[in-house]
């Protein structure tokens, strides 16, 4: 395929993927492995550019939010602060090893099928009536702890939030509007650790890193709201099915070389 081709099918991955409980990085991976392209330093221009596409839709999806705990609302912002600490240390940290392992078809189908357990989990305890704001500095803490296991290639970002905030008690729109928030800061730092970390950009046109990011907001904006309605129609059963049989796909990638 054409590299523009490339850029917006990653688009819609990343962007569908990032707010659907299914791991973005894991599906990214597969992504680059099924175009042929395995190394991502390789694609690291439009790797960034798509991640920057779903950061500004969060920014436009979740702007009441926002707006709020930067106004009048400082708890949900300390909140938001101590649950973003462990995946920003755990990131500075395992850099280096999280690159080694991203596109390893082993590493992401395994994380895929944890991810479908953790979403069965968080399913069984969607029962709290709390709110984010409220949550105790060391439920915060863990729901952050939940959101830096994640750094793994094949483990949703989003899925252990939304895991750790139902078991954590809040009511279920709550926990998925959290992860909507922690999801600005960890994926602008991932983006900024790629951009300052990388050797090379592959020579990727603005054109192709434009109609990527593009791509991607619009697919992320598009999650996100359907996202909304499954939360509301406790569905996330549906997405534990889907990640178990896409970290089989991985492994059969995998064997097949």
């Amino acid at each position: 395929m054409g590299p523009l081709l490339d850029a917006l099918l990653l688009g819609v991955i990343q962007g569908l993927t990032e707010f659907l409980p299914i791991s973005s990085s894991g599906h990214v991976a597969i992504g680059l492995h099924l175009l042929g392209h395995e190394d991502p330093e390789e694609n690291l221009a439009l790797i960034v550019a798509v991640h920057l596409g779903s950061l500004a839709a969060i920014l436009l999806f979740s702007r009441r939010e926002l707006i709020a705990m930067l106004t009048r609302r400082p708890r949900l912002l300390a909140v938001t602060i101590v649950a973003t600490v462990p995946v920003a240390v755990v990131g500075l940290l395992l850099k280096d090893t999280v690159e080694a392992i991203a596109t390893n078809l082993w590493v992401v189908g395994a994380c895929l099928l944890a991810t479908a357990g953790l979403l069965l989990f968080g399913r069984r305890r969607d029962t709290g009536t709390g709110e984010s704001a409220d949550l105790p500095w060391l439920k915060a803490l863990g729901i952050g702890v939940a959101q830096a296991a994640a750094i793994l290639p094949g483990l949703s970002r989003s899925g252990s939030t939304l895991a750790a905030g139902l078991v954590s008690g809040l009511e279920r729109e709550q926990a998925l509007r959290f992860a909507f928030l922690l999801a600005a800061p960890a994926i602008a730092g991932a983006g900024l650790v790629m951009a300052v970390g990388g050797d090379g950009w592959g020579g990727t046109g603005a054109g192709t890193l434009v109609a990527g990011a593009a791509t991607s907001f619009v697919a992320s904006l598009a999650a996100m709201a359907a996202m909304v309605r499954v939360v509301a129609k406790r569905r996330l059963g549906w997405f534990a099915v889907y990640c178990a049989a896409a970290g089989l796909f991985a492994f059969t990638l995998a064997l097949l070389g």
